[in-house]
């Protein structure tokens, strides 16, 4: 079985190929190393894979790729779920784009893919709104790509990976949300490229018999390597270790709560879905407790042992908030979200203590 990860550079993409090589599984990934954040962060992730798979060309004389990548494992190992196997998986790297469906096919011809997890696509609700036709091309064309060559190839399960951007705000009356709740006022660009993906998935699967799940992922994902632009924890873990002063631009300042799921957590749902029985399915997969941002700040201080400087900014208009209802998930795939905040704070801020200083003094976060 080999399984086709899509964006597998990016933060939870290259957590899931390491998860599944360390299993045992055969992972090809594909990245087109998109410039919304620096190129050498999403090649650290690749090398971390590779390394999964023990490929002969990582950097074996980079200590720094080590040492993360030893921290990584051990903190995988943690989880009682998590058995390694024996044999670990292979991991195989192509450099191209979702839209170049020529590029994609010849991935299909010259590998036996199984499965499909489908993570790459233009991602943040804000930069959304200023590149409507570049979201609309990636996330609903690339999308569009890749289940037509799944359905041609018999790929036997696809999970795209959805957001709860979908949902749209969500007011205190009906601030949790199940999958059978209306996706169809989500505020932002980059939630209506997702709503596209979901629909465009059940109409393969009507048309042409391919089974697919979709993931509702809700974030921010954080933990170790989080992508570093964008991201509220790693901006925090950054801006601290750098002395620089942190806005804010949630809907209600510092009291702004939202569900922030632990990467690893978010892997076991990832892979829990991918190794159920399913003809179509939506799972939510979160922590179902939404936390204050002053809370997840009071984390970062914590573990860095430094005080943050906080400036509160006027709200994106985009900007929405609800809480992921994560009972189906829980009942059907015995999901089960454990890492505390102040744990995955921790583990956060100690691999980018590890990370070469370029990647610490990174000023576009």
């Amino acid at each position: 079985m080999t399984i086709l990860i899509t964006g597998s550079a990016g933060f939870i993409g290259s957590h899931l190929a390491r998860a599944l090589i360390w299993q045992g599984q055969d992972v090809i990934g594909i990245d087109n190393f998109n410039d919304y954040y620096p190129r050498n962060c999403k090649e650290f992730n690749v090398d971390l894979c590779r390394l999964a798979a023990a490929k002969s060309d990582v950097k074996t004389k980079d200590p720094e790729l080590f040492s993360v990548y030893k921290k990584l494992k051990e903190y995988f190992s943690q989880n009682e779920e998590n058995k390694a196997s024996q044999n670990q998986g292979t991991f195989n790297f192509y450099e191209l784009d979702i839209t170049n469906q020529s590029q994609l096919e010849q991935v299909f011809q010259s590998n036996k893919i199984t499965k499909i997890i489908h993570f790459a696509a233009m991602a943040g609700v804000p930069n959304s709104t200023k590149n409507p036709v570049l979201y609309s091309r990636v996330n609903v064309e690339g999308t569009t790509n890749l289940l037509e060559l799944a359905t041609k190839h018999n790929i036997t399960k696809f999970l795209f990976a959805s957001s709860s951007s979908v949902y749209g705000h969500r007011e205190k009356e009906n601030f949790t949300v199940t999958e059978s709740d209306d996706v169809s006022k989500t505020r932002s660009v980059y939630g209506a490229t997702k709503v596209a993906g979901e629909v465009l998935c059940h109409a393969f699967h009507k048309s042409k018999n391919l089974k697919c799940a979709i993931v509702r992922i809700f974030g921010p994902i954080y933990g170790p390597l989080q992508r570093p632009f964008g991201m509220l924890h790693q901006r925090a873990i950054n801006y601290t270790h750098n002395n620089n002063a942190l806005q804010i631009y949630g809907l209600n300042g510092l009291e702004t709560a939202k569900d922030a799921t632990y990467i690893d957590d978010e892997i076991q749902g990832f892979i829990k879905v991918l190794n159920s029985d399913f003809d179509f399915e939506i799972y939510n997969i979160g922590t179902q407790n939404p936390l204050t941002i002053k809370h997840w700040l009071d984390c970062v201080e914590q573990a860095t042992n430094k005080k943050l400087n906080i400036e509160i900014i006027q709200a994106d208009a985009a900007d929405v908030t609800s809480s992921a209802n994560i009972s189906k998930a829980k009942e059907q795939l015995n999901y089960n979200p454990k890492t505390k905040m102040q744990e995955g704070i921790r583990r956060q801020v100690e691999i980018f203590k590890a990370m070469p200083q370029w990647y610490q003094e990174m000023d576009q976060v």
